[in-house]
């Protein structure tokens, strides 16, 4: 647990420092002007694949599939993508503007406490309507050369993109 306290506390401080959380930045992005944001995403998750990778073969994570639900999915997207057309903060980021002491970060973040919250009630209840279980789908290939080699290829393509939005800024 407290190793996941400390990576959280890590991207929050990436995430002030890059200011990816501010309407500039996130403004800039929406208009095509500023690519901070995605060069920032970008890099957090081919780091994040490596380390999940490490983490898996070491026995301490475990990787899973879950089961595809396609309401489940396009509710989920349109709900977020709500939140962002209204706050203008992705997750991560609203928690870093709490943090900096932005309002409007706390008023959303007590908002989707409690609509998380409302969410984990109602969920039995709305599980029908989330479409049908189409099973689990897995892209990469199942033997462990084959994902190492998947896993190396997508973190460099990852780290080649965040650098190609460079030339772009």
């Amino acid at each position: 647990m407290i190793k996941v306290i400390i990576l959280g506390i890590v991207f929050g401080v990436i995430l002030q420092r890059s200011r990816v959380n501010t309407f500039d930045r996130i403004g800039g992005f929406a208009m095509l002007k500023d690519f901070t944001v995605p060069k920032v995403m970008l890099t957090a998750i081919a780091v994040s694949i490596i380390l999940l990778f490490i983490e898996v073969k070491l026995g301490m994570a475990g990787f899973h599939v879950k089961a595809l639900a396609i309401g489940g999915i396009v509710g989920g997207g349109v709900l977020f993508g709500m939140g962002m057309a209204i706050l203008g903060y992705c997750p991560g980021t609203l928690i870093v503007s709490t943090g900096e002491g932005a309002l409007d970060a706390l008023i959303g973040l007590i908002i989707g406490i409690v609509t998380g919250a409302f969410f984990v009630v109602v969920f039995p209840h709305i599980l029908p309507f989330l479409g049908p279980n189409l099973g689990k789908i897995q892209l990469l290939p199942v033997s462990t050369p084959w994902k190492t080699v998947t896993v190396v290829v997508v973190a460099i393509s990852l780290f080649w993109l965040a650098r190609k939005l460079d030339t772009l800024d």
